[in-house]
Order: structure tokens, then sequence, then C-alpha cells
């Protein structure tokens, strides 16, 4: 069969490069072959089956769950109610002659969110209905987050406001940077409204028992004081998975949504498009290049030499704490030596590690952000790579200081061994007084080579199930709090811990630079230094023990993983659950127990008949 394509054939120029290239074979093959592809069928779902086998599955159990539990009727109002809001908005629009598509979605999913919400906590009530004090005690507390004014406030906001993210988005951006908003900000939105709600439900269904005298009723039945903060904990917990399941519903078919948006003409949106799919929503594995390293003793040369050249230095008075730091600078600037390549200069990156990707023929996407002279972002530098030292595979190309940009390489470029060697030539040209002027330079993380090894439906799973073990932490976390607290001060302890520990990894990196100064150096006749000294101490010392105790709290923030298209690894989710949901979550529960157990909580006064 012969294929036309009537876009090529009209628009050459949006089709070859200036080379005579095909510029996104892709683009033209489904241009091609788009008369196959039925019209009636959303293109993301032809060309993903396991996606649409994944939600064909949800909408059906969605739908027997809907007849199980004998509620078809109030479902036929709620879409009907639906029906009439969206076709009140295409009235308007006819109307006004605007498009009001992106109102019309939100209003079908605030809709569509909020019944399943109240099938979903219908369905868990049901299941919980068994004789297990565990589970009596989480059916109680499911209950009692559909009717608390303090955690429905969040559930509504949260079903509210995800629906609409997408309309706050800018339709003049590029279409890979709406999905990476929308991602971050429906990712983030739904931890920090679910944590909210996780604390305050937490620490109000145990801190108000107590305060109201209702645990007496609970306790004086045969139950068990674990069972009854298990039960407490599996209630929120349950609560949790509720809403990130319709979060995560709700988020995945958004992205899929967006991804078949306009993209703006020619090869431009063409590549646009391509990279929504290659480097956004997939899942992949990054190489960096492979750096020289110092050896112990020319690390030891070199402070040596330090110490000789400063006449203010007596090396009998440089101290072990002065001689780790000058070890460090001088590593860290051996490194950054390696990352800066002068004008007119080539260096040779080596790239291992790739024969998976070789193995897959997988595309690789060379990733790269640079900075040079006062990096303005209006102005534009020029660059060169080339590939295995081989001239024929030499690319020119534009840059803008500080974004980052993309160059597709082939798999055939990776060697036998798995490896690239990939040289960077920084083509500015310096005025003739300043000759050095101009030099490339980037971050550790600024130069990589990123192959997929994944899809990104199992990449959005993995992230699901992190925030979940997060936010089971933080349940069991407040249940702890309010043991032995009033609700406020419970609150206010469980909020200030959570904020510590998502600032953890910040404050661990300000701990590198933060270092009081050595004993032998403070002058103790000096009561301003001393009180100073000690200040800092206390300060440094309090940081540590946050760093070491909720550091793993923040570390654990796949959202951004997600965002650049990343592997979430099942390692990640493991070590999780591990720290976090046995261990952190174990010792929250413990000192919970051991405090509910030793409190009074109820006085028989001997009176009465």
């Amino acid at each position: 069969r012969t294929y036309e394509s009537s876009y090529a054939a009209q628009n050459p120029g949006r089709v070859f490069d200036e080379h005579g290239y095909i510029a996104v074979p892709v683009f033209l093959v489904e241009d091609m072959l788009s008369d196959q592809v039925p019209q009636w069928a959303p293109a993301w779902l032809l060309n993903q089956p396991g996606t649409t086998w994944l939600l064909g599955i949800v909408v059906t159990l969605w739908f027997l769950l809907i007849i199980w539990m004998g509620i078809t009727l109030p479902f036929v109002l709620t879409a009907l109610g639906t029906g009439g809001a969206i076709g009140f908005l295409w009235l308007v629009g006819r109307l006004w002659d605007f498009r009001p598509d992106q109102a019309m979605l939100a209003v079908a999913g605030i809709g569509l969110l909020t019944f399943t919400y109240v099938l979903l906590t219908q369905g868990a009530l049901i299941l919980y209905q068994r004789p297990n004090q565990i589970l009596a005690v989480a059916h109680t507390v499911i209950k009692e987050a559909s009717r608390s004014k303090i955690s429905l406030v969040f559930i509504i906001l949260l079903l509210v406001t995800l629906p609409m993210l997408p309309i706050w988005l800018d339709p003049e951006a590029p279409l890979r940077y709406r999905v990476q908003t929308f991602i971050s900000r429906s990712m983030n939105l739904t931890f920090v409204l679910a944590a909210c709600m996780t604390l305050f439900l937490a620490c109000a269904t145990v801190a108000f028992e107590i305060r109201d005298r209702q645990i007496w009723q609970v306790m004086t039945k045969p139950m068990n004081r674990l069972s009854y903060i298990l039960g407490k904990w599996l209630g929120v917990v349950t609560v949790n998975m509720i809403l990130l399941i319709i979060s995560g519903v709700s988020t995945f078919t958004f992205i899929q949504y967006l991804r078949t948006l306009p993209v703006a003409p020619g090869i431009e949106g063409q590549l646009d498009r391509v990279q929504v799919s290659d480097e956004v929503l997939t899942a992949r594995v990054a190489a960096k290049p492979t750096y020289r390293q110092l050896t112990d003793d020319q690390v030891r040369n070199r402070i040596e030499q330090l110490i000789d050249r400063d006449p203010d230095l007596i090396p009998e008075q440089v101290t072990l704490a002065d001689r780790r730091r000058m070890a460090s600078e001088i590593r860290q600037a051996f490194a950054a030596s390696q990352r800066s390549v002068p004008p007119g200069r080539a260096l040779n990156y080596e790239f291992h590690g790739l024969e998976e990707a070789k193995r897959r023929e997988a595309m690789l996407s060379l990733r790269y952000q640079f900075f040079i002279l006062q990096d303005d972002q209006h102005e534009t530098f020029p660059a060169a790579f080339m590939f295995n030292e081989i001239p024929e595979t030499a690319r020119r190309v534009t840059y803008v200081p500080t974004m980052t940009h993309v160059q597709m390489i082939p798999p055939d470029y990776i060697q036998e061994d798995g490896s690239i060697t990939v040289s960077l030539l920084n083509l500015f040209e310096p005025p003739p007084e300043t000759p050095n002027l101009g030099a490339i330079n980037f971050e550790e993380h600024g130069f990589e080579i990123l192959y997929q090894v994944a899809n990104f439906e199992g990449n959005f799973f993995r992230a699901v199930l992190v925030a979940w073990v997060k936010l089971a932490f933080l349940a069991m976390l407040g249940i702890c709090c309010a043991t032995f607290l009033s609700f406020a001060v419970a609150c206010l302890l469980s909020f200030t811990i959570f904020m510590a520990g998502s600032l953890g990894p910040f404050l661990a990196m300000s701990l590198e630079i933060f270092e009081p100064l050595p004993v032998d150096r403070i002058d103790f006749s000096n009561v301003g230094m001393v009180i100073q000294w000690g200040s800092q101490w206390v300060i440094r010392s309090i940081a540590e023990v946050l760093v070491f105790s909720l550091r793993a709290f923040g570390e654990f923030s796949p959202t951004q993983s997600l965002v650049e298209g990343r592997l979430i690894p099942w390692g990640t989710v493991l070590s999780g659950f591990v720290k976090l949901g046995l261990f952190w979550s174990g010792a929250a529960m413990l000192l919970g127990f051991l405090v509910i157990r030793s409190r009074q909580l109820a006085i028989y006064s001997g009176q009465g008949g």
C-alpha cells in the first residue's frame, strides 16, 4: 500500500529539517496512518492498551460496586445533576460564543469525585462491619470523618479544587510544561490536604473521646487498649486510602486528557508532544559522567601546600577539624573544575552503565543545564556535542543559561561495553581583552543521560504508595500525641514534627556549612563569644537530632521524580515502608500504647446503686 500525508505535502518545512531529514518521524507516521485510527476513541487509549485495560477494570468495578450497594438511584440523580450543570455551561458558551470545555470538565470531575468518595466510604463501612475490636473502632473513625467538620473541610476542598487545576494552567505554555505543572500541583495539593486532614482527624478522634469521657464507655467493655489504638489508626489510614484512590484516578485521567491538547504548529509543536511521551510520562533512570577522584595522598599533599603558602597558618596549630574542612573544600574544588569548560576548549565525559539501554534499544536523552557569564536567561550561547569522538556525530546547539535542554541520542551510539563518550565544546568567543571569560559550568546533576526502563502507570502507582506510607506515619503520630495531650497541643506538636520532617533534607544541607568554632579557638574570657558559641552548639545539636530522626520523611518525596519522568524504584517504596511504616509508626504506636495503658481514664466513685 502507498501511504500519503497531505500535511507533509502542503507543509514540507514543518516536516523536514534544514538537512532534508524527517524532523519527527513519529508525527509523520501518525499522520499517514490517521485514516486507520478510529475517530471515536481518544488517541491516548489507542496508544496505551495497558492504560485502556486498567481504566476499563476500574470503571467496571465502580459500576459493580454501585449495583452491589444498591445506590443506583443516587447515582442516577448525581449524574443528572452534574449533566444539568454541564449542559448549562454549554448553553452559556453557545450564547456568549466561547468554549467552556475546561469548566465543563471541572464540573464533571467534581460530581464524579464526590459520588466516588461517598461510594468508597460506604463500601469501607460495610467491609468493617465484622465482630472484631480493631474493625469496630475503625468503623467509628470512618463515620466520624464523614461528619466531622474538621476533616470534611479538607476533604471537600480536595474534591473541589483538584478538578479545577487544569483551568489554571497557562494555555500559552508548551504542553510538556503544562503537564509537568499539573502533576506537581495535583500531587502536592493532594498530599498537603490529606496530611492536614490526617493530623486533625487523628488528634481529634482520640483527644475528644478522652475530653468528653466517651472513652469510659469503650474501655469498660472488653476492649484491648492496643486494639483501640490500632483501630483508630486503621480508620484514619482507610480514609487516606479512599482519598488517594480518588485523587490518583482523577489526576491520572486529567493527565491523559492534557496530553491530547493542541500544541504549537510546526516542528516545535511536534517535538513538544513527543517530549511529553518520552520525557515526562515515562519512567527513566539516569547515568552520570564518571569523574576523576583525588587519592588520600594527593589530598594530604595539597593540604600541606596550602598551609605552607599561607603565612598566617602554623602547621602545628592546624587542628584536625581544620584539615578535614580543607580536605572537603579541595575535593569539591577538584570536582567543580571537571564541570567547567573554558571558551574554545572541549572536554570529554564518559557515561557508563548503559547496557540495559542498549539491550532495550531505548532512545537516550542527554539532559543538560549550563551556566555562563551572568546567567542571563534572555541570551543564547553556542556549544557543540560530539559522541564517541566521531566527527560525523557532531551537533551544534544553542542554549539558554540556567534552563534545561535535551538532546536525543540514538541507542546505536552506545558502545559494546555500555558506555558513551560525550565531548562538550564551548563555542563562546570572549572579547580579546578577557580571553578566559565565558566558561561553561554545570552542577553535578546538570549533565546526565536518561533512558526509559518502565512505564508511567507503574511509576505513578508507586508514587501514590509512597504518599500513603507517609500519611500512615502521620496518622499514628497524631494518635500518639493525642493520648497524652489535649487536642490543640497535640495538633501543635504533630504539625511541628510534620514540618520538621518535611524540611529535614534542607536542614541537613544547612548543617554542612553551619559549624561552630572549635573549643580550642574560644576565648572563654570573652563572655559574648562564649554565649554565641554555646547557642550555636545548642542549635546545631537540636538540628542534628531532628535530621537524624525525621530526615527520612522528607527524603521520600516522589513528586519531583514523577514530574521529571524518573523511575521511582520498588526499593524506594520498600525502604519507605520499613523506615516510616514499620519503624517510626511502630515507635509512635508503642509510645501511645504505653501512655494509654498507664493513664487513668476513668474513676469509680464508689457511690450509686
